[in-house]
């Protein structure tokens, strides 16, 4: 992987990071149709702005972007910072999502093309990125909290556990959706977190 330091700012892409994210996005089209991957990205977009902008406002400085087959990821350098103040960078993109989505979903923006798209994506990418399982926000908002009240090791050992117990439950759950006759991208999403929390 190519990586860059801009201004203090670790930026991860190279061939390999923007052709996974490009063709992450040509399978969403091919899934959805050409107007989802503008909504996909649109929630993505409000996501890290709204942890961008909330680290900024507390302090936190942007350490790495990385670019790959889930969009552009950021992360911040919370040396500096109180875990509360962490904990606040981290559930800010999932909740901007949240709100977003629950702020358009009696809208006009429902009617335009792509609009139910980004009510339901925003919505599903904050309420998934809640879950306490590793490489997701709930699963930093988790090692942030369990590490201001045990030792580092044993927090690490915490976390994993429960990261691994969600992942098993987020792949049953989506097991049975699939038997329901629901998209097999929920459980792909279920196996890359197994694979994850491992």
């Amino acid at each position: 992987m190519k990586r860059k330091t801009k201004r203090g700012v670790d930026v991860t892409a190279g061939p390999a990071g923007f052709l996974t994210f490009f063709l992450s996005f040509a399978l969403v089209a091919s899934l959805g149709g050409p107007v989802y991957p503008l909504a996909v990205g649109a929630a993505l977009f409000v996501h890290e702005a709204a942890h961008l902008l909330t680290a900024a406002a507390l302090g936190a400085p942007l350490s790495s972007v990385r670019i790959g087959a889930w969009g552009v990821r950021t992360a911040f350098d919370y040396s500096a910072v109180s875990a509360c103040r962490e904990i606040a960078v981290l559930v800010s993109g999932p909740a901007a999502n949240i709100a977003s989505a629950l702020a358009l979903i009696k809208t006009p923006l429902t009617d335009v093309p792509g609009g139910v798209y980004f009510v339901l994506t925003s919505f599903a990418l904050g309420a998934v990125n809640l879950l306490p399982i590793g490489g997701l926000d709930g699963g930093a908002i988790l090692s942030a909290a369990v590490g201001r009240f045990v030792l580092p090791d044993r927090a690490w050992r915490i976390c994993r556990a429960i990261s691994r117990v969600f992942a098993v439950l987020f792949w049953a759950a989506a097991v049975v959706a699939q038997t329901a006759g629901f998209s097999w991208s929920l459980l792909l999403l279920s196996l890359y977190f197994l694979v994850r929390a491992w």
